[in-house]
């Protein structure tokens, strides 16, 4: 694979990403509070931010489960899927701490 062609593969996975993360976000939460989602972890004394990384690293096991197996018991949810799900909660995250951090 050439240089080119790897940065085309980035672009389409973030694209894909990008257009996934509108899509959820709009079933999950409503215009006006992007985090919502999120906020019921609090329900449990679980903050924001720990309840993303609560997420990752459920998307991270299943990653790791998918490398070590040949079998889907979910079919329809691939490793791309999982790996997409990975960096748009790690990319929330970013948002969500950098609007903490400004007292948003």
């Amino acid at each position: 694979m050439k240089h080119n062609e790897f940065v085309d593969e980035i672009e389409k996975f973030f694209a894909k990403g990008l257009s996934l993360v509108k899509r959820k976000n709009r079933d999950y939460a409503p215009e006006n509070d992007p985090w919502r989602n999120f906020r019921f972890a609090e329900i449990v004394e679980v903050d924001i931010a720990r309840a993303q990384l609560v997420r990752i690293s459920d998307k991270l096991a299943r990653v790791s489960n998918l490398l070590t197996t040949d079998e889907l018991l979910v079919p329809e949810e691939k490793i791309e899927d999982s790996l997409l799900d990975i960096s748009n909660y790690a990319a929330i995250l970013a948002i969500f701490v950098k609007h903490q951090r400004k007292g948003e």
